[in-house]
């Protein structure tokens, strides 16, 4: 009976691990990562660049952007309390809803996504515990409710078509399941992972962008972690794929379940102590996985050479010589990454005298707005 029981439990560990990494999968180191740090744009290969400013009228002005949408000819700007849509052009589109309680409204937008099979945009209101379905042209189609607590914590989600969504969500004291995979026609929830620790009483998040979406495959990041993971919707589980080549010293998974106060103070602490720290956000390109952490730093890893590089986030606003990667939020169908900066922060920019191509560009887009202005949105195609 004990022999039966002790199997039980061997199995059940097996299981749990298993859902968080396949064993038999083989990961791919990319080096590069400990050399010296980079400023913002030194030396990236920038194949392509364009930069849309947004209209600007009382209809439509966007206030601290949450996610930036790709959906079809549109670009979505998301914010707690509006979502609007500009043309590739930067026009002014159409509004989704309004904030509010009535039909069509919401209290407060949680995260909205495009389903490319439906054509349509939902935003998710999680005060309300519902989601509202939009068409293209911002006419209310559908509204579907759910359970209370289903969205409380939810940070942002994607489609995985057919009635799923693959969601990451905050942890707040021991309800630590920072991502799952969401079957919006049964209301289930499977749990793709679970942070081994938990906050101090703060509800804090994994990432602000910490999986990407990118032609049918999801990649994640997590925390405190030198891998890169893909999602496997048939098996529900996560498989690593790449990993950091770094002599930082890394957190343990005993370290991490001891861990009682997760949060950006404790990877400031982890930090000035030399630990490696890991990324809070993904991208993913033909070419390229942007990684990045906070606001702090981020890594180019080039699938092409296997090598991984770092750039500072901080912008010399003095004197500007490389294309900056600015607030990336999004990559499109075409392998562009789409980022953003407030156009009051830029006004005070002042780019080298040497200024050519895609920075001349860019410096020539800033200069034809005002402070008031809405942000800029920046389309970068990094070279292979």
């Amino acid at each position: 009976m004990k022999t039966k029981k002790a199997c039980w439990i061997v199995c059940a560990g097996l299981l749990l691990y298993a859902c968080h990494e396949s064993p038999h999968t083989q990961t791919i180191v990319w080096e590069g990562f400990d050399e010296e740090m980079r400023a913002n744009g030194e030396g990236l290969a920038v194949d392509s660049f364009f930069a849309i400013p947004l209209q600007t009228d009382r209809r439509c002005l966007v206030e601290s952007v949450k996610k930036i949408v790709p959906a079809g000819s549109l670009l979505v700007l998301v914010s707690e309390k509006d979502v609007l849509a500009f043309n590739r052009q930067g026009q002014f589109v159409c509004r989704f809803g309004h904030q509010g309680n009535g039909e069509g409204e919401y209290n407060r937008v949680s995260t909205a996504y495009w389903d490319e099979q439906t054509q349509t945009l939902n935003i998710v209101d999680g005060t309300r515990e519902r989601i509202l379905t939009f068409g293209a042209d911002g006419r209310l189609l559908d509204t579907n409710y759910f359970r209370p607590g289903t969205f409380s914590l939810l940070n942002t989600a994607e489609s995985l078509g057919g009635q799923r969504l693959f969601c990451s969500h905050y942890i707040y004291n021991d309800q630590n399941m920072a991502m799952s995979d969401f079957n919006l026609a049964d209301n289930t929830q499977d749990t793709v992972y679970r942070f081994p620790g938990q906050t101090d009483n703060t509800q804090e998040y994994t990432g602000r962008h910490p999986f990407a979406t990118y032609k049918g495959k999801v990649t994640c990041v997590l925390p405190f972690d030198q891998r890169l993971y893909t999602y496997s919707p048939d098996e529900r589980r996560l498989h690593p794929i790449m990993e950091v080549g770094t002599q930082q010293p890394l957190l343990t998974e005993t370290q991490l379940e001891e861990m009682d106060d997760y949060g950006i103070n404790r990877y400031a602490e982890e930090w000035m102590q030399g630990t490696f720290v890991g990324f809070t956000d993904v991208f993913e390109t033909d070419g390229i996985y942007l990684l990045g952490f906070s606001n702090l730093y981020y890594a180019v890893a080039n699938k092409a050479t296997g090598r991984i590089a770092q750039y500072t986030y901080h912008v010399d606003k003095e004197n500007i010589t490389s294309l900056p990667l600015l607030n990336i939020s999004a990559t499109d169908e075409d392998g562009f990454l789409i980022g953003y900066e407030d156009a009051f922060e830029m006004k005070d920019w002042h780019f080298a005298d040497s200024a050519s191509g895609s920075l001349r560009a860019m410096q020539q887009s800033v200069s034809t707005l005002s402070d008031t202005d809405n942000p800029c949105l920046f389309f970068y195609k990094l070279g292979h």
